[in-house]
């Protein structure tokens, strides 16, 4: 199953992949979800957690994360609902899937809460930086990592520290790395081990590759590379509602995908509409591979649990397109599908 964040349109769309072919076939759509943002899958609940942003004056409607019961036939049934302090732009399951993580570019912060329907309510702050795009738990639970990308750093804290903040202000990280001023690191990926972090930069284009330290989180630099070589971008600027839009020709980077083989990455270019193709190396690192056009300011991706397609959405296309990933890591159209307004986020799940 295969579940589209729409935020134009409030909704989640469900659709289907055929895993042979790769066809796309809507079967639902769940609406009143207010300007959703992000989405956060608990496989082992079957339950999708969805981020909705909208701050209404009259009447008025908070921040708030809704719990969505999900079916192998297609439905995904609105629940239990948290309201949220800030408006939340990423959102991350905690290991005992009891907690959910969530970035706020806005506030400049991580939150750390109990999900829907949970009795607690309180809500812990962590220092994570200006304009905080995204919270990432490490696949040995450990450790969260947010990417500041206002302050060019990343930061990470440990799941089992504190949390409850104090009372001068928020709980500060337990280490972080800085990368290069002005290039903005926003998407984080890890590899299954754990041990490499693949983090996409929306200014500059980027993409960095960290060795990772299990036991204290520090990441080290091995390799940055680039995934918008070629394509004619100035560096892109920290976008904002108070900011003008400096148009489509400069680095507007959004999201990263790594194969559950760990042989491919992928990445998406907003400006250009394009993909771009990495092969991952016995070492973790790097090799460029290609660029392939895609939806219209593809926002969101993801890579279907068999690892055979990958799905990339547009938010002006309002419309998914499943890619064939072949064995070299070429892209095949596998098929095209519709979607409600705005899709900004991809979410894949197979039923048991």
């Amino acid at each position: 199953m295969i579940y589209v964040a729409c935020a134009a349109s409030g909704a989640v769309d469900v659709l289907s992949l055929d895993e042979d072919s790769g066809a796309l076939e809507r079967l639902g759509r769940t609406e009143g979800l207010d300007h959703i943002s992000s989405m956060a899958l608990d496989v082992k609940g079957s339950t999708l957690y969805a981020a909705c942003n909208i701050d209404r004056p009259a009447p008025h409607v908070p921040p708030r994360v809704v719990a969505l019961a999900l079916d192998p036939f297609g439905a995904a049934t609105a629940g239990a609902e948290r309201e949220l302090p800030v408006t939340t732009c990423y959102i991350a399951l905690t290991p005992d899937r009891r907690e959910l993580f969530a970035a706020s570019y806005h506030e400049g912060r991580l939150i750390r809460f109990a999900i829907p329907g949970d009795s607690a309510d309180t809500v812990a702050t962590y220092a994570s930086g200006a304009n905080t795009h995204c919270s990432v738990v490490s696949p040995d639970g450990r450790y969260v990592y947010a990417a500041s990308l206002g302050d060019d750093r990343i930061s990470w804290f440990r799941v089992d520290g504190p949390q409850t903040s104090p009372d001068d202000g928020a709980i500060a990280s337990d280490g972080h790395v800085a990368v290069e001023h002005g290039t903005g690191p926003r998407h984080l990926r890890f590899n299954a081990a754990g041990d490499r972090a693949y983090v996409l930069h929306e200014l500059s284009g980027d993409v960095r590759v960290f060795e990772r330290d299990a036991e204290t989180g520090r990441l080290a630099l091995l390799q940055t590379v680039s995934a918008v070589e070629g394509l004619d971008l100035s560096r892109g600027a920290v976008r904002s509602p108070s900011t003008q839009d400096p148009g489509q020709s400069v680095v507007w980077c959004a999201d990263l995908r790594l194969t559950p083989d760990g042989r491919f990455l992928f990445t998406t270019e907003r400006s250009t509409s394009t993909i771009s193709a990495f092969a991952v190396r016995d070492n973790g690192l790097l090799e460029d591979l290609r660029r392939t056009p895609t939806e219209a300011q593809p926002r969101g991706s993801s890579i279907d649990p068999s690892g055979q397609f990958l799905l990339v959405c547009g938010e002006r296309s309002d419309h998914v397109t499943a890619y064939r990933i072949e064995d070299d890591g070429e892209l095949t159209l596998a098929s095209r599908a519709a979607t409600s307004g705005g899709p900004l986020w991809i979410e894949c799940w197979m039923p048991a």
